[in-house]
């Protein structure tokens, strides 16, 4: 079968009289082409073609020389279309006559909408008097199904981005990265759709020296940045980016010449740095400059945990507050580096079989206990016998659950957009990251609680041995062993949970200390007074409880020394403000200005020229 098809121009190549439904025009970006997800399949025939005698042309049925299109292989293997003078590309199959003519027509339209917007789509061919290439193309995809849509983006190839002749917000280009703003932000994220569609398309594209040059910088300097920096935003690995640069010395002799496989090799490179730099918000003023730091929140606030993740840090020995940490180092404002993650899922699942490996042994221990424990079992259940059972209850928990978390996260390291897209999911879940690090450290503290068991039903055997030379014996080793036990127990626990006790304490012995709470629980400061003429007026302040006046200070319920000195009294006190009122008989010449605040945050408090208008101090 033969199309028959007129070609009568440049702009409109296909004559049709037919009655075409019209297509609604939706945007869409090189990201959401649909071309692996077709649905294509082929019938499992088991019927072999033949071959005629002396054939030697192979040519496919539907000849698309008379309408200006082309069948073009990806190196990948992927079917698509291109009109190469006009600059068009499609996955659609236009073999198909109908599917050709509501191509043409949709192209038609956005011609007459480009023409709208000053654009002259498609581009006059190179002539002597603009020899320069045609900068503009055009993609369409037609979607099946009841509704009838064309899908479609331009490319400027010489400012290397897309756009449209409709406005829209392309939400999936921006993969849900909060804060863009800038236009020099957005125009890195549709220089990594562009990459993306050189990658589709790649049909008798080339790449100049500038673009190797670039890529060659790209990678150098990713490389020498994952080896002297543990905080490196580069997306491989270094033996990785080796390999990458042994490639890139091969690019070096296909410049300027055509050749799709390899120019499908350099714009992928180049989309990978592109979304890099996209999602680091390269070249803005809150650029990450290193891969575990946030750009949305201080890093007080990430330090922020849960009630839950709290109590269960005691009950299972500080473990969840160092996988929290982890955690929140690898999966940073929703993103994920994938070295890093792989290094990270490497250790938890060492980690996880060495804890099967120890509660194993502990529960040969502990039957091994039970051997040789004498006690009428069937009278009562002795000290060391329930203590036993819990120690291994407590192991045979820690295996069971090593080997499913083990076997949960094993493939959790394979690219990164599966895995962005799996802790996506269990974060906006109730596991959340919180509940995760609990998660996580189950066999540790089920292990920890194994051995305590056993070491109470152990020392319960010895105690209750009256034989005074084994007591003798053995109390001043527990003693010892039990203080250098302590001595790394503590030590491992202090950055986590000795934190938070220190914490906990000084918050109580401010709240004791002063008697009263300010935001940030800290005590009133006290600035220089600003003196003035005249008597003084009623002063304001937040939370205070009865002032002192003395000559040239105000301070909060203290005397600095014996100079003269008349007390405040308290007005009606709320939970914002409390009123200090200075007497007539107050010495002259006092200021009539005060600072309050926490230590680290001392401001200004000025009275009011009206006696019955007090300026207020809010901080």
């Amino acid at each position: 079968m033969s199309l028959s098809l007129s070609s009568s121009s440049l702009s409109s190549p296909v004559t049709t009289t037919a009655k075409i439904p019209k297509r609604v025009f939706i945007p869409f970006t090189a990201s959401e082409v649909d071309r692996y997800n077709r649905g294509n399949l082929i019938e499992p025939s088991k019927e072999f073609p033949k071959i005629p005698v002396a054939q030697r042309t192979f040519d496919d049925t539907a000849n698309l020389d008379s309408t200006g299109w082309k069948a073009c292989t990806h190196p990948e293997g992927a079917l698509y279309f291109c009109d190469i003078q006009r600059r068009i590309y499609t996955d659609s199959d236009v073999r198909d006559v109908k599917i050709l003519q509501t191509i043409e027509k949709c192209i038609s339209r956005l011609s007459d909408l480009a023409k709208y917007h000053t654009i002259t789509f498609p581009e006059p061919l190179p002539s002597p008097s603009q020899p320069s290439s045609p900068s503009l193309e055009l993609v369409l995809e037609l979607t099946k199904g009841k509704r009838k849509e064309c899908r479609y983006y331009f490319v400027d190839v010489q400012k290397r981005l897309l756009f449209w002749m409709h406005e829209w917000i392309p939400e999936r280009m921006y993969a849900n990265l909060r804060g863009v703003k800038e236009p020099s932000h957005i125009k890195i994220a549709l220089e990594m759709q562009y990459w993306m569609h050189c990658e589709l398309y790649p049909h008798e594209r080339t790449f100049d020296t500038a673009i190797y040059r670039e890529l060659c910088g790209f990678v150098i300097h990713a490389n020498a940045e994952s080896i002297t920096s543990d905080t490196s935003l580069a997306p491989f690995e270094s033996t990785e980016l080796s390999k990458m640069m042994d490639i890139i010395r091969v690019l070096q002799d296909s410049i300027g010449q055509v050749n799709d496989p390899l120019f499908c090799v350099v714009a992928r490179f180049m989309c990978i740095f592109s979304r890099i730099h996209f999602l680091n918000f390269h070249g803005q003023p809150c650029a990450r400059l290193d891969v575990d730091r946030t750009v949305y929140s201080s890093r007080d606030h990430r330090r922020c945990m849960s009630i839950l993740l709290r109590m269960l840090s005691i009950l299972l020995f500080g473990a969840p507050w160092r996988y929290v940490e982890a955690l929140r180092g690898v999966w940073v404002d929703e993103t994920v580096n994938l070295p890093r993650w792989r290094t990270f899922v490497g250790n938890i699942i060492n980690e996880w079989g060495g804890f099967t490996i120890y509660s194993t042994v502990m529960l040969a221990v502990d039957m091994s206990l039970l051997g040789i424990v004498h006690t009428d079992i069937t009278a009562y259940q002795s000290l060391a016998v329930i203590a036993t059972y819990i120690s291994v209850m407590c192991t045979v928990g820690s295996i069971v659950a090593s080997v499913v978390l083990t076997g949960m996260w094993r493939d959790k390291a394979e690219n990164a957009e599966g895995v962005a897209k799996y802790m996506t999911e269990i974060t906006d879940t109730v596991i959340g990251v919180d509940n995760m690090a609990i998660m996580f450290s189950v066999p540790f503290g089920l292990l920890i609680w194994g051995m305590a068991s056993f070491l109470v039903a152990f020392l319960y055997l010895i105690f209750r041995s009256s034989y005074l030379p084994t007591l003798a014996t053995t109390t001043p080793g527990i003693v010892l062993v039990t203080v250098l036990v302590a001595w790394p127990v503590w030590v491992a626990m202090e950055r986590s949970l000795g934190r938070w006790l220190k914490s906990a304490v000084d918050v109580w012995h401010r709240v004791v200390e002063t008697g009263w709470e300010v935001k940030g629980l800290g005590r009133q400061s006290m600035k220089s007074w600003r003196e003035r003429e005249g008597s003084l007026r009623p002063i304001e302040a937040r939370k205070v409880s009865v002032g002192t006046i003395e000559t040239g200070i105000l301070d909060t319920g203290s005397r600095w020394d014996s100079a003269p000195a008349s007390f405040g009294r308290e007005g009606k006190k709320t939970n914002s403000v409390s009123w200090a009122e200075i007497p007539e008989n107050a010495q002259a010449r006092v200021g009539v200005g005060a600072g309050f605040g926490t230590e680290g945050d001392i401001r200004n408090l000025h009275a009011s020229e009206n006696a019955s208008e007090p300026q207020r101090y809010w901080r």
